[in-house]
């Protein structure tokens, strides 16, 4: 499975079960990127893609992802166990939110494959990164 997340310097994912920020251009990005591959997410972060020309498949339960699709994961909670993860796509906002959930997969595990910065709607600097086991 390939992984989406997206967090700031810090790791975080959520402060009080909200998402610290959201994008249009990286919705943008995941979309190109997923393709015609299926895209699994919660009811909650489905929102992300109202009203634009791509359908996520909703499941709030990760194990039931299929091992070749992407899950985008807002919440730890959602994270699968990692040995079931073969990728995993870092989008980084590169500020610090108020976070009490974070990402606690070790990245040091992980080979930094791909990495690049883009401009988003309502942020300067968005880093996208791709690990590989």
């Amino acid at each position: 499975m390939i992984l989406i997340v997206c967090n700031d310097e810090k790791m975080g994912m959520m402060f009080n079960n909200r998402r610290q920020s959201k994008d249009i251009m990286l919705i943008k990005d995941i979309i190109e990127m997923v393709g015609s591959n299926e895209l699994y997410c919660s009811m909650y972060t489905s929102k992300l893609f109202d009203g634009l020309d791509f359908k996520p498949k909703i499941c709030e339960n990760s194990s039931e992802v299929p091992q070749n699709c992407y899950l985008f994961a807002e919440h730890p909670s959602q994270i699968p166990d990692e040995q079931k993860i073969a990728k995993i796509v870092r989008y980084m906002w590169n500020r610090n939110y108020p976070s009490d959930n974070i990402f606690t997969i070790d990245l040091e595990n992980w080979k930094l494959e791909f990495i690049n910065d883009f401009v988003g709607k309502s942020h300067e600097k968005i880093t996208k990164e791709i690990y590989v086991k």
